[in-house]
């Protein structure tokens, strides 16, 4: 699409990825007109405080602000969601009736919470995602509360971690032998695991759910969980349940769109996060480019329709996949992307994915891809000593660093990423308490305990 053309654009999405888009064509001299649609009535807000500092109640509604003082030139339609698009006219109907129509359009729409087949959002069970879904939880929370998390990924752990502060009593579940072990690797995930447990979390996997008791009794609310029941036979009384096992993207009201969708709900792009036209997309009525989209072949993309953030899957060469990065700086660093395609300006190359965890007095920090690697290494610090830095390699060559309490250091190797294999120790042996992981688990959900969740990014 020529800049020139684009006179109008809609961001469907008003979150970190929608606002760093809207802040993006700005920087990049688009003085059109910009509307920006959101669901939600709050303006665009920081998620990942959401499950740590926001609920433990020491940052405020106020300290997730987005927005400083700046004026973008944009019309807000808050409150009323994005039901439907139509690619070809770039029309977006909202469920209040609006219907918006422009040059180009931002699908920035964020993911949803996956719910577990026998636990659905009720009075006692959550999912978080939104800030109303934290401060519904944390009304919840207080000493000797018996919470249970249903999924051991990021958001379940960081939960553990702020309920524990709060001095609930907690039960994490994983699916898997070892939590976090697809995100970070089995010998990380036995740390962070056993640094739960000193803290007083009890961590069971894996975990398998076959049952969920309610309440009977005239003083408990209707339908509330009192209990889980697992396959070894373990009952765990609850008075509050929240369930993490992972995210599936908000575009459920893209169907029929033209737009072409992952399994998950991804929106299937190019590297630029152009849009790919679904295959039985009219193509009379939509004005497609082509595109060499990978492993599947030449693909139509949609002209004037980008998507970034959580809903998107761009095409990952070094994955030879489409994926959908859920991460907070690939949600502020694509949008600069797809802003440059719809003002036909080159963008800034993307650096590698980064994302954090806080959990208790750690600061997790993670850069690169560690699925896939063959080996890790430990290169400064220490286990033991709750500080250190790792290296994940791929055929010698390091794919990602992860740093724990090791802010300056990783930053250094963070800005070494790609530039071949570090010189340092070789790999310490599984016996030494760190080793080598590459192993991947089943990210089905049935009734089971899925361990991935996911970071609270756009």
């Amino acid at each position: 699409m020529k800049a020139g053309r684009v006179q109008s654009i809609i961001i469907v999405g008003a979150s970190l990825a929608g606002l760093s888009a809207a802040r993006a064509l700005r920087a990049g001299g688009f003085g059109g007109e910009l509307t920006v649609v959101g669901a939600e009535h709050a303006r665009p807000y920081d998620r990942p405080p959401l499950t740590k500092d926001f609920l433990r109640g020491s940052c405020s509604t106020a300290d997730l602000a987005l927005e400083a003082d700046e004026d973008l030139g944009a019309r807000w339609l808050l409150g009323s969601a994005a039901v439907s698009l139509d690619a070809a006219t770039r029309t977006v109907g909202l469920a209040d009736g609006t219907t918006v129509r422009a040059d180009g359009v931002v699908l920035a729409t964020g993911a949803d919470a996956v719910d577990h087949p026998l636990l659905p959002v009720g009075p006692n069970v959550h999912t978080l995602r939104t800030m109303a879904d934290a401060e519904r939880l944390r009304a919840e929370l207080g000493d000797g509360r018996r919470l249970v998390i249903v999924g051991a990924g990021f958001i379940g752990t960081e939960i553990a971690a702020s309920a524990a502060a709060l001095g609930a009593d907690v039960t994490l579940l994983s699916q898997d032998a070892v939590p976090l072990r697809r995100a970070l690797g089995e010998p990380i995930g036995d740390f962070l695991a056993a640094e739960h447990r000193a803290h007083g979390v009890r961590v069971i996997a894996p975990a398998r759910i076959t049952d969920v008791d309610r309440a009977g009794r005239a003083d408990e609310p209707p339908g509330a969980v009192t209990a889980l029941r697992l396959a070894d036979g373990t009952v765990l009384p609850a008075d509050v349940v929240v369930v993490g096992i992972g995210s599936r993207a908000a575009t459920g009201w893209l169907a029929g769109s033209g737009l072409r969708l992952a399994a998950d709900g991804g929106v299937l792009c190019d590297e630029s996060g152009r849009a790919l036209a679904a295959e039985d997309a009219d193509t009379d009525r939509i004005d497609p480019g082509t595109v060499d989209a990978g492993a599947g072949g030449a693909a139509a993309v949609v002209d004037g329709v980008v998507a970034v953030g959580d809903c998107a899957a761009w095409w990952d060469p070094y994955r030879g996949t489409h994926h959908r990065l859920e991460h907070w700086t690939g949600a502020v660093e694509r949008a600069g992307i797809v802003a440059g395609v719809l003002l036909d300006t080159p963008g800034r190359p993307c650096r590698a994915p980064y994302f954090w965890s806080d959990q208790y007095d750690l600061r997790l920090q993670v850069a690169g891809v560690v699925s896939g690697h063959d080996e890790l290494r430990i290169e400064e610090g220490s286990v033991a000593g709750r500080s250190f830095l790792a290296r994940y390699y791929r055929a010698g060559e390091p794919v990602a660093v992860l740093g724990v309490n090791q802010p300056r250091l990783f930053t250094r190797a963070r800005r070494s990423l790609g530039a071949g294999p570090a010189a340092g120790p070789s790999a310490v042996s599984a016996g030494a308490g760190i080793g080598t992981s590459g192993s991947a688990a089943d990210g089905s959900v049935g009734n089971t305990v899925d361990g991935t969740g996911t970071a609270l990014a756009s």
